[in-house]
């Protein structure tokens, strides 16, 4: 099969052209060669231009939509793309869902926070920016005007932006829809994960964006079928949003900007897109400032270099984003410095594939059901305080994996969890049967579980569960409420947390604990312990600066079982989500005891990242290293010892190279790991490990396994 465009053109780069046209001024030296030149010294193989801008304002002579007025009749958009097509520059069009122009010209297609402001008068991020509801007209005239832009110009495909529910509208039109569809008479007043009425709410809003975004793609492919489409997907991660995975399968791939963030959440956002993309590579995007509120501020050279590797260790196509100026203007400096970062990452893209199979100690499970806060009821108005706190989790658990050179991934297909020896279910608190029923299978057929806090406890359809989905496999049952927040977790007499914390000096979890009771076959490794008072006691507590324990249960807190073939954890807490140095050891040292043997074995410090990656067709793993303490003017590590565990049943090795010199690296195998010592590490390192399938890699002779070696 042929390779879809973004397969292959790897090295994106998209202006922003957010600017209004109050002013004379406004886009008045905008040169479509100018642009083109500067995609052109960016070595850019894709430009993504800006169509409409989220002021709503159009950049060619539009009859649906609201043309930018400094553009007097001319064809911007157009003249923009044959100057980039002149250059051997693919195309693919910036669209915003975010419309100011209409906003302003249709009161009745404002969305309505619960408030029952429109965005601009609640102020909502600066109060500059227009949000229409898809219920309304908006949704029609949204949709004309990606026919009108379908039919004028020719591109690789559609990039729409700031597409998901960023409040919960209750617009008339959304009001009645929701009537009509459930039966309620009106919106719930709080948010309340056991309210059938809210449970309807939500699944209107998420099968409403759903259905929206099939419009969009039928409208698309209904004139070019070819065409791709991609949304902004950096809701993934709560339910506010509306993200569901069927929605996000509609998307061609995954793209979102996350230049502000700290290399672990980059690395968190890139392996969760990844699992939830229908189609990859996916495309993480760094714009030229330190964030898009700056303008001026240019990102220093190591943190974009920073950028670069971290989409080339996931196996991630690189996209800058630039801002352009009001005048129309571009900063001829930062395209140089882009074209030094793209030269960068040319040199290793020939080996980005969009196939590529993740190789993974630990899969963290995610479903979007249970992106959701259950601890707390809320008044409807007051959303933004429900919000799920499962990303912290997830940047935790990736952050504690990469230090302990554990390859970690994520999953969120419960048919496909056999690959995996160790699944972690951070308070997936939504299951459906269907799921309970997968784990159950995966455990009893060997896999080893991790769970925690309230997962299964909630069904999606109709709230709080009797008892845990999954206490058949888990051996536990629900006692009926929580803990005190925060919550200790003390050591049994024979238990691993004793290498760590005593009795009288439990280890501390922020949250609370879900009371529970356990099976007789289910070994207790960890009870219950508490201050005296609650976080919140402003009175009659143990200490004023913390909350020390004072209270000792029986409690189950942290128990083990083994089922079928299969091994279980599970924390009445979340230990996984604490924030520090002993807890996270200790999650750790739970880790190696469900699951000994690891991919990766290397004495490098813990601020290397390993990732591995299968490409089946090319018969090779991709194997990459990042030094998170990234710094150009370091001095770079020496002689760092890898061991890599592979299914040595499967392959033979028939060479191991650096890339992208593709030089040869001398290996040894020990037992079942590969060897090799990486001479120097500065920042990032690539090496290509490849093999044939027709015989195992470890030959057997005379009853024992020969050792293989290979010199340079």
């Amino acid at each position: 099969m042929p390779e879809k465009w973004y397969e292959k053109n790897l090295r994106r780069l998209m202006v922003d052209m957010h600017i209004p046209d109050w002013n004379e001024e406004m886009l008045r030296d905008f040169s479509p060669e100018k642009y083109a030149e500067m995609m052109a010294l960016a070595d850019t193989t894709t430009a993504e231009i800006a169509a409409v801008s989220c002021m709503g304002l159009c950049h060619w002579p539009t009859r649906v939509g609201f043309p930018h007025k400094n553009l007097n009749g001319r064809d911007l958009l157009g003249e923009t793309i044959e100057a980039c097509r002149k250059r051997g520059i693919e195309i693919q069009l910036y669209l915003n869902i975010w419309n100011r122009a209409a906003y302003d010209a249709h009161p009745d297609w404002r969305t309505m926070n619960p408030d029952g402001k429109g965005s601009v008068e609640s102020g909502i991020w600066g109060g500059r920016y227009g949000w229409c509801c898809h219920n309304t007209p908006y949704g029609k005239f949204f949709l004309d005007l990606l026919d009108e832009l379908c039919s004028r110009y020719e591109c690789r495909g559609y990039w729409i932006d700031m597409f998901s529910e960023y409040t919960i509208c209750r617009c008339p039109a959304c009001r009645e829809r929701f009537r009509i569809e459930t039966g309620y008479e009106e919106y719930p007043a709080e948010i309340d994960w056991n309210d059938p009425r809210f449970i309807a709410l939500q699944k209107c809003r998420e099968r409403w964006l759903a259905e929206f975004v099939r419009k969009i793609r039928d409208t698309i492919r209904k004139r070019h079928p070819e065409r791709t489409l991609t949304f902004q997907s950096a809701g993934l991660g709560c339910w506010v949003p509306a993200m569901t995975r069927p929605l996000i399968l509609d998307y061609d791939f995954m793209a979102a900007d996350f230049g502000e963030f700290d290399s672990v959440i980059l690395s968190m956002m890139c392996k969760l897109f990844s699992a939830f993309s229908a189609n990859r590579p996916i495309e993480l995007m760094v714009p030229r400032c330190e964030s898009l509120a700056q303008h001026t501020a240019e990102r220093s050279p190591d943190s974009l270099l920073l950028r670069v590797f971290t989409c080339l260790l996931h196996q991630a196509s690189f996209t800058m984003i630039d801002a352009i100026d009001p005048s129309g203007t571009l900063d001829r400096r930062f395209y140089e410095h882009a074209g030094k970062a793209n030269r960068r990452y040319a040199e290793y893209e020939k080996y980005i594939r969009g196939q590529s199979v993740p190789v993974a100690d630990i899969a963290v499970y995610v479903n979007t059901d249970s992106q959701v806060d259950t601890d707390k009821k809320v008044p409807l108005k007051d959303f933004a305080e429900s919000k799920s706190k499962h990303f912290f989790s997830w940047c935790s658990l990736v952050g504690l994996c990469e230090k302990e050179h554990l390859l970690c991934c994520f999953t969120g297909d419960c048919t496909k969890l056999a690959s995996y020896p160790v699944v972690i279910l951070s308070d997936v608190s939504r299951m459906t049967d269907t799921e309970c029923t997968a784990f159950e299978k995966y455990v009893q057929n060997g896999g080893k579980l991790y769970a925690s806090y309230c997962t299964s406890l909630y069904d999606p359809e109709k709230g709080m569960r009797k008892d845990f989905g999954l206490a058949g496999t888990l051996g536990i049952h629900y006692a009926g409420g929580k803990t005190l927040q925060p919550s200790y977790i003390s050591p049994t007499e024979e238990s691993p947390l004793n290498r760590f914390c005593t009795r009288k000096y439990p280890v501390m979890l922020e949250h609370r604990q879900v009371k529970i009771l356990t099976d007789r076959d289910v070994e207790v490794l960890g009870t219950g312990t508490f201050p005296c008072s609650s976080a919140e006691e402003t009175t009659r507590f143990g200490s004023a600066n913390s909350n020390p324990p004072m209270t000792w249960t029986d409690s189950p807190a942290l128990v083990h079982r083994r089922s079928g073939k299969g091994e279980i954890l599970y924390c009445a807490g979340k230990l996984e989500e604490a924030a520090f140095d002993l807890p996270h050891r200790i999650f750790t040292a739970l880790l190696r005891k469900l699951n000994p043997e690891r991919v990766i074995e290397t004495d490098a410090l813990g601020t290397v990242t390993f990732t591995v990656f299968d490409q089946p067709g090319e018969n090779r793993y991709i194997i990459s290293l990042l030094n998170l303490s990234f710094d150009s003017h370091a001095q770079p590590w020496r002689d760092i010892h890898v061991k890599l565990r592979l299914p040595l049943k499967k392959y033979r090795v028939s060479s191991l190279s650096h890339a992208p010199d593709e030089k040869e690296v001398p290996w040894t195998f020990h037992g079942d790991l590969l060897e090799f010592t990486i001479p120097e590490l500065k920042n990032f390192a690539m090496f290509l490990l490849k093999y044939t399938s027709d015989v195992p890699m470890l030959e057997k002779k005379n009853g024992n396994r020969e050792k293989i070696r290979r010199e340079t």
